[in-house]
This record gives structure tokens, sequence and C-alpha cells, in this order.
């Protein structure tokens, strides 16, 4: 199994759609599939109709004494979804400090057994925001902000940068794009995903872009970055 978490230089880059769609990609493919979201919104389910308010999650199971693993739902064959789960203040309260990114490296070995990858949807914070996975992906735009946040980080701790909504029409996106390439093809391999409103529409209509808009070329990126996930865990 294979493990891959998506890093964001900071938030509202588009993390859980691009998720969902690289593990629709890979189930294509004929992976076998879980995703995890770690992040207390609990909106990694919404791409595949999961309900949002009282949802069920690996959270609540942790709450109640259930295995972590008993939210688990398939939304496809061969695709498997663990939402984080609906939580009050109260409950959140409750579970801050009990889950660390250690508890999650024996669970890893124990989905070993039923998956080929498991993708994590992780938060901008807190400690699960530093769990160790085989794949990291760093997701940026190509933007001043993201250029300025991309100068501060370790970029050995990162397997892949991932420019997310990329538009060729933009002179400084082309520009920044540019740059990176120049600064980091040494250091650190770039992926790019085009900007397509074919994204917004898919999570409109809650399936993930390769489900909703097969030949879109939001699709066609993701299902580069699948094929290239694969060649890197075969070679």
């Amino acid at each position: 199994m294979t493990s891959l978490a998506l890093h964001g230089l900071r938030g509202g880059l588009g993390r859980s759609a691009l998720l969902a769609a690289l593990g629709y990609a890979l189930r294509e493919l004929g992976e076998r599939v879980l995703l995890v979201d770690l992040c207390p919104d609990n909106l990694l389910g919404l791409h595949f109709n999961l309900p949002l308010a009282g949802g069920d999650g690996w959270a609540c199971a942790e709450l109640d004494g259930r295995p972590f693993d008993d939210p688990v739902y398939e939304v496809l064959d061969g695709l498997c979804v663990m939402p984080f789960g609906d939580l009050d203040e109260t409950a959140h309260a409750s579970l801050a400090g009990k889950i660390t990114p250690g508890a999650w490296r024996p669970r890893q070995a124990q989905l070993a057994r039923h998956f080929d990858w498991v993708l994590f949807d992780l938060p901008m914070a807190g400690p699960l925001s530093a769990l160790e996975t085989d794949v990291r992906v760093l997701v940026a735009e190509a933007e001043m902000a993201s250029h300025v946040l991309l100068g501060r980080r370790a970029l050995e701790r990162y397997d892949l940068l991932l420019v997310n909504r990329f538009d060729p029409a933009s002179r400084l996106q082309s520009d920044v794009l540019m740059v990176w390439r120049r600064l980091y093809h040494r250091r650190l391999p770039l992926q790019v995903v085009h900007r397509d409103e074919a994204f917004a529409e898919a999570f409109a209509s809650k399936a993930p872009v390769g489900h909703y808009a097969p030949q879109s070329l939001a699709t066609r990126d993701v299902q580069s970055l699948a094929v290239r996930c694969l060649t890197r865990r075969q070679s």
C-alpha cells in the first residue's frame, strides 16, 4: 500500500477537490483506493454525496470507543471514503490531544491489507497536519502569496509541487510558473492542473471531477497526476 497526502501552502487551494479527483483517477486505473478526511471541516465526503450534518466518521468512532475504520463508505467499486464526522464544539474539545500522527502509523498498516492507496486530506494546522506518508505533494497556485510562502518551505520534505488552477492566459501566472521551473526544477518535480470550471460544477453536483466531466481539461490533468503517482510507486 502507498499513502499520499496533499499539503497546502495556504488554505483555499482546492486540496479536497484535488484529492477526490485523484482518488477517482487511481480507481479508474484499477487501484483500490481509500480517501481519509482528517480535516474537522468534514468536507471531503461531499464530493461523493455523503451527508455533512449528522454524518458519521472516524472521529465519531474514536469518541464512541468503536474501531476507527467502522465508518468506511464504499462510494464506487474499489473506491472508499472515511469521513472525519460531524462533531460539535464539545466533541472537538474532547477529541483534541487524543489523536496524533503517531496514532495513524499502525492504522495505515492495518488499512494496507485492503487498499493499494490511502489518500489523506490533511488539516492546515494541528498535529495531524504533520502526518507522515509515502508521497507528500505540496499544493500551490501560481500567484504571489504562494511564491512568498514557497520560499519559506523546506522543499526536501516533499516529492512533488502541484500547481493548481493554472491559467495560461494569465501573464502573471505564466511568469510565476516560469520562475518556479527555473528555481526548483532540480529540487522538486512540478505538475500543473489547469483552471477549469468543471471542478466547481462537479462539487456542486457532489461528484469528483473525473466522474462529472470525464473529458474536461482538469480530468486529463488529474489522470496525468495519477499515472505519475503509479510510476513513482513502481520505480
